[in-house]
């Protein structure tokens, strides 16, 4: 038996993380995998989490490959893994460094390097490499670049598109551009009790993760993102 894939996970919360995971149960099958979040994590607490964790995370390692920079997987505190992947909620686009804690002026993101925010959002949403949030986000990570073993996920507006794939009925209201709803995680909050999703409250979260492995291919068919996160996981670990 080949052993488990060892596969990073920078991402926004726990929530993504199970999203996350629960797809990679299907794509990946039957092979085995390890997914480890290594932001938000516990024992960095001055981290954060959120898009502004994913901001710091990408802008620590940023700062171990200057000048010349190299792959993100070639970071040696990602030596023990396979792979990574990076996610950022597309909705991010519409956030401002302004609202970080501590709060960043456009100024200061400038003088980092970073992208500016908020940044261009279309509907239905562009196709990651056109896609103004993810130059963002690759500024955020410059001098470092995505490798092959690095797979950028940015669901739109956020993983609650694919939740709402997931596990509502086909047909139901909610799925009409699904992924151009900025307030889907609201929605599903105030559905009746069998199709609701609280992302606050983990059982709900684990139940809304088991419907997104069970319907994966309904997920990828509603989600344009999910299916680009698809086809780069089947690349980085053919």
């Amino acid at each position: 038996m080949s052993n488990p894939l060892r596969i990073a996970l920078v991402a926004e919360g726990a929530t993504e993380r199970e999203v996350i995971d629960a797809a990679l149960k299907v794509i990946l099958a039957p092979r085995s995998f390890v997914l480890t979040q290594l932001q938000p994590e516990a024992t960095k607490p001055d981290m954060g989490a959120g898009w502004g964790g994913v901001l710091k995370w990408c802008h620590q390692l940023a700062a171990r490959c200057q000048p010349g920079g190299r792959p993100v997987e070639a970071d040696p505190t990602l030596s023990n893994f396979d792979g990574v992947v990076l996610q950022l909620d597309a909705d991010v686009a519409t956030f401002a460094y302004s609202q970080l804690r501590p709060p960043f002026t456009d100024a200061e993101a400038a003088a980092r390097g970073w992208g500016p925010l908020p940044c261009a959002t279309v509907c239905p949403p562009a196709s990651l490499p056109q896609d103004a949030l993810f130059t963002v986000l690759l500024s955020w990570l410059s001098p470092a670049t995505p490798g092959a073993k690095t797979v950028v996920c940015i669901p739109a507006m956020n993983t609650g598109a694919w939740q709402a794939a997931a596990k509502l009925p086909e047909g139901h209201p909610l799925q009409a551009d699904l992924e151009c709803c900025a307030d889907i995680e609201d929605r599903l909050r105030r559905l009746p009790l069998a199709l609701k999703v609280d992302k606050k409250k983990r059982e709900s979260r684990l139940n809304a993760a088991a419907a997104v492995t069970q319907h994966w291919t309904t997920v990828t068919g509603l989600c344009s993102r999910a299916h680009t996160f698809d086809l780069a996981i089947r690349a980085a670990f053919p």
